[in-house]
């Protein structure tokens, strides 16, 4: 009767251990993850470039646009706009991602850019995250001396 008892409580036990463990695999600075985070950027730099603001929402998280008006974020661009001068180019500095796959997922990856412009050079850090299995936004900032200096 009692190897029973401890047949059945051994058995629990193990169950409750199985069901409450997170199975996941961590990965940092994996070059394919840096590759899908660039593919969203240079579709947010193409229509930074081009002007085209509102095609630049549906890039973004719900996190960014629940922070951020689209008023906000268009005087935001324009402002980098007018005082540093249209996008020529821009080129990759570095970079970092974290990738978390399994029962608990999740995804956050941040670019570095150093954006030649038509008045002054900036730097430009481009934050991203995982959100219904897409790479959306969450975070952009403009770093110059322009931004002090243009006018």
């Amino acid at each position: 009767m009692r190897k029973k008892i401890y047949a059945a409580l051994y058995l629990t036990t193990m169950l409750f251990f199985a069901s409450s463990c997170n199975v996941n695999s961590t990965y940092i600075n994996r070059e394919e993850d840096k590759k899908d985070a660039e593919r969203v950027a240079n579709q947010f730099y193409e229509f930074l470039q081009k002007k085209e603001f509102q095609k630049v929402i549906p890039l973004l998280s719900t996190k960014f646009k629940a922070a951020t008006s689209t008023e906000k974020l268009n005087d935001y661009l324009n402002g980098a706009l007018s005082k540093l001068g249209e996008i020529k180019s821009e080129k990759l500095d570095h970079w970092e991602s974290k990738v978390v796959k399994g029962s608990n997922p999740s995804a956050n990856y941040v670019l570095y850019y150093v954006v030649e412009r038509t008045k002054y050079q900036s730097k430009e850090t481009v934050i991203l995250t995982a959100e219904n299995n897409q790479i959306k936004i969450q975070g952009y900032s403009v770093n110059s001396d322009g931004l002090l200096l243009g006018k």
